[in-house]
């Protein structure tokens, strides 16, 4: 326990020490200073950007004085702190510090972050197997082992750099994951790992001091690189070392809010049908502060959260597997309450998407039949079954009000029918059919579509449907505007028709002009 808190305190002090020095560095050069010229951006004055540093240096200096112990004997000779581990993390940082002076293009810096996690495979560790979460042996994933190895690594190495968007946050988030990892490290005597781990937390908090709100120094791309790549590269030693389902459960929990973030990214921008790597303004950081929060408070609250997975971790790894499940839902229904405190719109249309699935029977049912009664119009003889096919047809839907306009030319001759009543205004018949559980509340809102119909002769009408905006649409709208269109314009122009008669005209119809439905039949 003494080696650990000697580690730690030493990282942390480094850390204090060196962050002040290399902030009034970068200051003097332009490259190393980030500028609020983005719309992404939420600080407004000119901070440093490469804070990172020290954290590398402040970790070196932790791994350094674990060698001053008896404990050093160990970690010589583990591949933890071999070359070959420190090696491709000092890629990373040297990759994040080109690119904070630099700006490197995206997909120039992925191709590279992707060769550094297959040098890490080929020469440190990779994923060779996971556990069956049924059965809990392993399954062995040859040649897959490779893509899900460089996915983990630099998936989780962007994922910090992520919420690296608002002061102290992904300092702050990076500090529950590593002290979470030590301490089941430690519990499990992996002494090597557990004092990397201290190394890196100690840094990770002596740089917090100049990061949290308001922020003086940022760390930059080195340092969220560099903390996410070391902390996926020592939590893959830890879950290959003894691959069950808990030990590959800890890892993913105890970097649940970079996971999250990482994945709330992608699924809204796929959903909205965005780029997917393209930057925005809506982070879960973001839509705290466009909700009014403070910076600091958005941070406190997002370090909550941050605590909350550690909390899971710990009780994941504290706990018998066959309280797993448990914690899972647990962690679930708080994911599920947090995404709906972000307000994003995108998750909201998921919601409607399970509602109108839930519901799919229903509008399947629906369309057959519209489509069973549409074709039925086609062999109407007259215009009586014309109406009746009509009005079946519009019972498989939920409108409250159709208008049928018709030429007067076709369909002047009926003017009673058990389900329309009947008006003239000007040239057109308007056979308006009302469902009978219509409301008659006049407040009640009302939303009308209108599918313009184009007949042989020239002459036109439509057909006006009415419905309430509040009620799930339980058909396929379309088959309306596009089937039920074809069939009417085509029975319409064929029915057999008289031509009018000016007299019986006078005599069957009240003009109405401009004034809507007079109700001069009822059904």
């Amino acid at each position: 326990m003494l080696t650990y808190a000697a580690v730690f305190c030493a990282s942390l002090v480094a850390a204090f020490l060196l962050t002040p020095l290399i902030r009034n560095w970068a200051r003097r050069w332009e490259s190393l200073v980030d500028t609020p010229s983005a719309a992404r951006h939420v600080h407004t004055l000119p901070i440093p950007r490469v804070g990172g540093i020290a954290i590398f240096l402040a970790f070196l200096v932790g791994v350094t004085t674990a060698f001053g112990f008896e404990a050093g004997g160990q970690l010589s000779g583990t591949v933890a702190l071999s070359a070959k581990f420190l090696l491709p993390t000092l890629a990373m940082f040297i990759l994040g510090l080109v690119d904070d002076i630099r700006r490197l293009r995206a997909g120039v810096k992925f191709v590279i972050e992707v060769l550094i996690a297959t040098w890490f495979h080929f020469t440190v560790q990779g994923i060779t197997s996971l556990p069956n979460p049924l059965t809990g042996t392993p399954i062995e994933l040859g040649i897959w082992g490779l893509p899900i190895t460089v996915l983990w690594l630099v998936g989780i190495s962007n994922a910090f750099n992520l919420i690296d968007g608002v002061d102290g946050l992904s300092a702050g988030a990076a500090l529950f994951s590593t002290l979470t990892l030590a301490y089941v490290a430690a519990a499990n005597g992996n002494v090597p790992l557990a004092l990397l781990l201290c190394a890196l937390a100690g840094g990770t908090a002596g740089f917090l001091k100049y990061n949290f709100n308001p922020a003086t120094v940022f760390m930059g791309d080195c340092g969220s690189l560099f903390i996410g790549f070391t902390l996926a590269g020592l939590a893959l030693l830890y879950a290959q070392k003894s691959a069950t389902t808990v030990t590959v459960a800890i890892p993913l929990l105890a970097f649940g809010l970079p996971i999250m973030e990482t994945a709330l990214s992608i699924g809204r921008r796929f959903l909205a049908g965005k780029p997917i790597f393209e930057a925005d303004r809506r982070h879960m950081h973001h839509r705290l502060l466009a909700q009014g929060y403070s910076h600091r408070t958005t941070t406190i609250f997002l370090y909550g959260l941050s605590a909350f997975f550690a909390l899971m971790s710990l009780l994941a790894y504290n706990s018998p597997n066959r309280l797993l499940g448990l914690i899972l839902l647990t962690l679930g229904i708080v994911i599920w309450i947090a995404v709906q405190h972000f307000g994003y719109h995108e998750f909201g249309e998921i919601g409607r998407v399970i509602q109108r699935s839930l519901n799919q029977r229903s509008v399947i049912a629906n369309n057959i039949r519209i489509h069973e009664l549409t074709e039925s119009l086609l062999g109407s003889e007259s215009f009586e079954a014309f109406y009746t096919h009509l009005s079946k047809c519009f019972e498989a839907t939920d409108f409250t009000q159709v208008e049928i306009h018709l030429p007067l030319k076709y369909a002047w001759h009926v003017q009673e029918h058990p389900g329309f009543r009947f008006a003239r205004r000007g040239a057109l018949v308007i056979a308006t059919w009302t469902a009978a559980t219509a409301t008659e509340e006049e407040d009640c809102p009302v939303v009308k579509l209108v599918i313009p119909l184009r007949f042989e002769d020239g002459q036109s009408g439509c057909l006006e449907l009415h419905r309430s905006p509040e009620r799930p649409l339980l058909f396929d709208v379309n088959l309306l505007f596009g089937k039920l269109r074809r069939v009417i314009e085509q029975t319409v122009s064929r029915l057999p028709v008289e031509a009018p008669d000016p007299r019986r005209l006078h005599e069957s119809f009240f003009d109405s002009g401009s004034t809507l439905l007079p109700k001069i039949t009822r059904p």
